[in-house]
């Protein structure tokens, strides 16, 4: 048996992808009046289109300082670069999915979602799922899609159908390090052999159907035959894994801190139940993500920190995020700084780690936090930024503007950084030039 390549032997040739979708409107803050790298300098609000024409007469409250949204990643200001000026025109194409709602689905597919003529509405493969599908037979876990909120996914198969996320950090802490019982194997390779028997019938009769059917009955069949191949790929990728033993915790790492209060207790699928809690179980949430990229059980991750009707009690807030897009730009202000405060959060952790040659898991990891909708509901000068350096591929630390390039073309940058052979994604034009 020829010896599996450690993490760290790996991502210097290819990297770890992790995404941290933002999922709604990003105010101005958020981009810094200078390019290049004197960005961290800036000292005024460039001059952009913002959601304050409705309040304050146009007007940028004073309160809200330059920077202000960004603040929390200057110290991690060599690590990452902020990119504007990146569209998503397929994603906002107008149909039967409401704008918000748009965003989740199509932020890391991509696609028009009423392409397909007389289907009302047609998802895509998400470019999680794309890398997954080249790096994760290297790995216990193809991809780990992680959310704050029990109902919301990002994450889409070959065939557009969305793809569960795991809301429940103690779980996923379980998943990790302590897998299932003798007895809990036992029963799922009962499943397994089960699920396969009547998988492998139900593709023996669907092919006799084909010649039979016309062209919409046809496709409809095709696309329910690679569900069904998608599933038997994912238990034949699991049950590889059930002779290796489970990783060790690293060092200094133990159990994850209880939270207590609503949000553990209540639906977190409710965001007025768990409001109050988010920033405790959401540090949890990115706590399990970067064990899980230490100890090399997935080197693809996604993960929700936000969406629109989530309400920040913690932060004093007592309106949802929507409304104060609307009409209290300091609210809106201070759920910005927020979650950027996790995506600091993150970064720190993930420099902490430190490898046998002195690297971090930051220098050989390449993460995106970003949204699909502007701040007029649109899709043009999106907020992105991307932070890590790929295994010494990348160097960041610019604020880059790129007029009206596909945020699909940063897509086809990450996954060249790690190593997937992939020329180009939905209506990219090529590689996002960002360092």
């Amino acid at each position: 048996m020829k010896p599996r390549l450690s993490r760290r032997h790996v991502l210097k040739g290819a990297g770890a992808l992790v995404s941290l979708p933002l999922l709604d409107m990003f105010m101005p803050s958020y981009k810094p009046a200078l390019t290049g790298r004197s960005w961290a300098d800036s000292k005024e609000f460039p001059d952009v289109r913002n959601s304050f024409s409705q309040v304050e007469g146009g007007k940028i409250p004073a309160e809200i300082k330059p920077l202000g949204t960004l603040e929390p990643l200057l110290p991690f200001k060599d690590d990452i670069s902020i990119l504007s000026g990146l569209l998503h025109e397929g994603a906002f194409t107008r149909g039967t999915v409401v704008r918000h709602a748009q965003d989740p689905m199509c932020h890391l597919t991509a696609v028009d979602l009423f392409r397909v003529p007389g289907v009302a509405c047609r998802n895509a493969v998400s470019v999680d799922q794309l890398a997954a599908r080249h790096l994760g037979q290297q790995t216990r876990i193809p991809s780990l899609a992680l959310s704050h909120d029990r109902g919301m996914t990002i994450n889409y198969t070959d065939t557009g159908s969305p793809i569960p996320a795991e809301w429940d950090p103690y779980k996923v802490f379980e998943r990790l390090f302590t897998g299932p019982s003798a007895a809990d194997k036992a029963q799922a390779n009962v499943r397994y052999l089960q699920r396969k028997s009547i998988l492998d019938g139900v593709v023996d009769q669907t092919k006799k159907l084909q010649a039979s059917l016309g062209a919409d009955d046809r496709e409809r069949l095709d696309e329910y035959l690679t569900q069904l191949r998608e599933l038997e790929s994912r238990a034949v990728q699991a049950r590889k894994w059930d002779a290796v033993p489970l990783p060790k915790l690293p060092e200094g790492a133990g159990p994850l801190n209880k939270v207590g209060g609503v949000g553990q207790s209540l639906d977190l699928g409710n965001p007025q139940a768990a409001a109050g809690n988010f920033g405790p179980r959401i540090r949890l949430m990115l706590d399990t993500l970067v064990l899980a990229l230490q100890t090399d059980q997935t080197r693809v991750a996604t993960a929700i920190l936000g969406h629109m009707g989530d309400v920040y009690k913690e932060a004093g807030l007592n309106d949802s995020y929507h409304g104060y897009t609307h009409t209290g730009p300091l609210g809106m202000a201070k759920v910005d700084r927020l979650r950027i405060g996790h995506v600091a959060y993150l970064l720190e952790r993930m420099k902490a780690v430190k490898e046998a040659d002195g690297s971090t898991l930051l220098d050989n990891s390449l993460v995106h936090f970003g949204g699909g909708m502007g701040t007029w509901h649109e899709s043009t000068d999106l907020a992105n930024l991307v932070a890590g350096h790929a295994g010494g591929k990348l160097k960041l630390g610019e604020h880059v503007v790129f007029s009206q390039q596909p945020l699909a073309n940063l897509y086809v940058t990450m996954l060249d950084a790690a190593g997937v052979p992939v020329k180009n994604f939905v209506d990219s034009s090529g590689p996002l030039q960002i360092s």
